[in-house]
């Protein structure tokens, strides 16, 4: 399943994988598609209900799809997949994710076919694949290895062909999403929450958790991350971004993305009244929070958690406890595969001892952020 990982910049991949002639057919020759199964001839054009799955609502079988993935009901998100993707066929990070739920399955042929598929449509995250967990079960088999070794092969041939990748540190304006409060008051002093989305999302999607706080009465900002990459058919954002060759850069990145995060805090104080400060994220998002709220702790009341890590290779012991006088809110699912459980509990444990109030909230769910977290969240920031 698609998760944090580093994209690799792969366009025009899909020529490499589909531009041979298949089957020994004569280079040049006509192709000829056979759409009898679309009930092509059957459609009444002047019916006026014939574009009536235009307005299905394919976020909710998305949404049914991802669901049944994290309670590990596999052969239901395959089903709710497949559904989804007869209206949306070229989003290849589902079709990425339908793959995923026929790895842990164990139908090699199944994977193969369905990674190939992804590729084909815009899934460029070849070195993910190649630690991916849910392909475990598969990866050795001749079907899936070759498969692999294909589009491994045909990604180096178009890396070479685009030539060598540079980097330049330059300034550049990003957009967000804010909400504010229904009785909003200029005058009077309010809470600014800063809220971190997760690897591939944007604000667009994580600005919608303000409709999951009862009756929000504070001033919610969710930034988009720096760096875009494809995701299938859709663009997704990254607090950080892979360098190969350029490991060098790597710590700027995160610094400059730290710097960015305090540089939004600041700008909100600018232009509203605030009175406190949290920053809040999700999975990547959250270990930003981290990063962010600890090498920055005089900026914030507090820290908001969901569903990540803390990364002790860049928040050494001594900055950790620096910052103990932050209040931490973590929330985790008992049932998360992306980010285990078990990674919550030991980063609420290393902040207990270095001295640091800490709410840790656990809940039936997985990889994910539910409306009673955002409620639990919301009286901790009230108490």
């Amino acid at each position: 399943m698609r998760k944090l990982g580093v994209y690799v910049a792969l366009v025009g991949l899909s020529i490499l994988l589909v531009g041979a002639p298949a089957g020994g057919q004569e280079e040049g020759a006509e192709e000829v598609v056979d759409l009898s199964w679309a009930g092509v001839e059957s459609i009444d054009v002047r019916d006026a209900a014939a574009g009536d799955f235009l307005d299905f609502d394919i976020d909710a079988l998305e949404q049914a799809a991802w669901e049944a993935y994290q309670a590990q009901e596999l052969e239901n998100a395959a089903r709710y997949y497949l559904a989804y993707l007869r209206y949306n066929a070229t989003d290849g990070g589902n079709i990425y994710n339908l793959a995923c739920c026929y790895g842990l399955m164990g139908e090699a042929d199944l994977a193969a076919m369905y990674l190939d598929r992804a590729v084909i449509a815009g899934f460029t995250d070849i070195e993910f694949v190649k630690w991916d967990p849910d392909f475990d079960s598969v990866r050795e088999t001749e079907v899936f290895a070759s498969t692999m070794d294909r589009i491994t092969t045909a990604a180096a041939e178009e890396e070479a062909r685009l030539g060598d990748i540079f980097y330049i540190r330059a300034p550049a304006y990003h957009s967000g999403r804010l909400m504010l409060p229904a009785d909003f008051d200029p005058e009077e002093p309010h809470t600014l929450v800063v809220g971190l989305h997760g690897y591939g999302s944007n604000p667009d999607r994580f600005i919608t958790l303000w409709e999951r706080f009862a009756d929000p009465d504070f001033i919610f900002v969710s930034p988009r991350a720096p760096y875009p990459f494809s995701v299938g058919n859709e663009v997704g954002y990254s607090w950080d971004t892979s360098a190969p060759g350029h490991e060098e850069i790597l710590y700027e990145v995160g610094m400059l993305t730290e710097v960015f995060v305090a540089d939004v805090v600041r700008e909100m104080e600018s232009r509203y009244n605030i009175d406190k400060v949290y920053l809040m994220g999700f999975s990547q998002g959250c270990g930003y929070t981290y990063l962010a709220g600890i090498h920055n702790h005089e900026l914030f009341d507090g820290l908001i958690c969901f569903g990540g890590w803390l990364d002790t290779d860049l928040l050494s012991e001594e900055d950790i406890r620096a910052a103990n006088d932050l209040r931490v809110f973590i929330a985790h699912g008992r049932e998360d595969r992306m980010v285990e459980f078990e990674t919550g509990i030991a980063v609420r444990d290393l902040l207990l001892d270095c001295g640091y109030d800490v709410t840790f909230y656990e809940f039936d769910g997985g990889h994910s952020v539910p409306e009673e977290v955002c409620l639990a969240a919301q009286e901790w920031m009230g108490g």
